[in-house]
């Protein structure tokens, strides 16, 4: 699996029967009906070009090499186009418009497809071969299935989760002495209490995640987040740019703690800082983001079979390394921690109510009130 980094290059224009390939109604490609066919389709299509960041990060790629050798007795050739989203998805539809790809696995998030019919239809089906041929061959593929919501599986596997929490220095503070519920901060509790005052960091963008997500489902209404953020701009947070420099204010003991997104805490722990996490016990909010294979895909079976081994071997892989798990992932830290919590809601947008434009409502109401 011999990985190159490809940022800018672009493949060439797709055949003139797949230049329209946002209008066309019928599915562009048939994967092989069993697991040897896909396989040795795989083999043959031999090069796979992955729109993903996580295979070029501390060394993820060698050990997926290693892994994926193991398991399936070829060495594919990945040329990786190191995204993050939504900017993956932004591109892919940017070069469907100019009538070229250059994706065979594609990182996007799910909520930004779904609801959309004419974005479904540049995706393959995938829940089909994965739940027919894969499932009973692998376990942990099987276990990811059943815990993806069922909007997303006809298109889209989750691989990363954006879950909020608390992240604090163990230096500065503990555990026990850390809001327990998310509902409190509207009770002039959590950091909203004076104790906090200036010693808490939230993210500008979020902004104050998970804040500007508690209004999914109607969980808080636009007017009470208002109040709530109000209350925490009055307890003089430090305001960051993004959640990374949230976790780093917090890793330098700029201040105590942060509520925000918890992900890349464990990296940064096993880099040595007094870093670690709490998760509300009352409600977390999550952002998931998957992997699709797109219609017109060039090496379609080599992204189901990669797709497959992701999902077996290489999101615990992923795990050790860095340690940023998903919640659909039974195996994960993340799903243990949260069956310990079996009353903490777990709040995700739904297509419907972000194609309602409700997410961006409350976004845009709470970016209002930001210094």
């Amino acid at each position: 699996m011999k990985i190159g980094s490809r940022r800018n290059v672009f493949a060439a224009l797709l055949c003139c029967g797949l230049v329209l390939l946002g209008t066309s109604s019928g599915s562009a490609q048939t994967f092989g009906k069993t697991y040897e066919e896909i396989v040795d389709r795989a083999k043959k299509e031999g090069e796979l070009r992955l729109w993903w960041e996580v295979p070029g990060e501390r060394g993820v790629g060698e050990q997926f090499e290693a892994a994926f050798k193991k398991r399936f007795g070829f060495t594919p050739r990945i040329s990786l186009t190191p995204v993050t989203s939504p900017d993956s998805l932004t591109r892919f539809l940017t070069e469907v418009r100019v009538g070229r790809i250059d994706a065979d696995l594609l990182y996007a998030g799910a909520s930004d497809i779904a609801g959309r019919p004419e974005r479904l239809a540049l995706f393959e089906d995938i829940e089909s071969p994965l739940v027919k041929i894969f499932s009973p061959k692998f376990k942990g593929v099987d276990g990811i299935l059943k815990n993806v919501a069922p909007w997303k599986r006809p298109y889209s596997v989750d691989v990363t989760t954006l879950a909020s929490g608390i992240v604090y220095n163990t230096k500065k503070t503990s555990a026990d002495q850390l809001p327990r519920i998310y509902g409190e901060f509207a009770e002039g509790k959590g950091f909203t209490d004076p104790k906090w005052k200036g010693n808490f960091a939230i993210n500008s963008i979020g902004p104050a995640s998970p804040l500007g997500d508690m209004a999914i489902q109607n969980h808080w209404d636009i007017e009470k987040q208002k109040k709530v953020l109000q209350a925490i701009l009055a307890n003089k947070p430090l305001i960051k740019r993004s959640s990374g420099d949230v976790r780093m204010a917090v890793a330098l003991g700029e201040v105590a703690a942060a509520t925000g997104n918890i992900g890349g805490t464990d990296g940064l722990r096993k880099e040595g800082y007094p870093i670690q996490t709490k998760l509300f016990e009352d409600v977390m909010t999550v952002g998931s983001i998957g992997l699709t294979i797109p219609k017109g895909a060039k090496s379609p079976h080599l992204a189901l079979l990669y797709l497959a081994f992701i999902l077996e071997d290489g999101l615990p892989l992923v795990e050790r390394i860095n340690g940023e798990g998903t919640f659909v992932d039974p195996r994960s830290q993340l799903a243990k921690a949260l069956k310990s919590m079996p009353k903490a809601k777990i709040l995700e947008w739904t297509p419907e109510e972000i194609v309602a434009g409700n997410r961006d409502k409350a976004r845009k109401a709470l970016q209002a009130l930001m210094p």
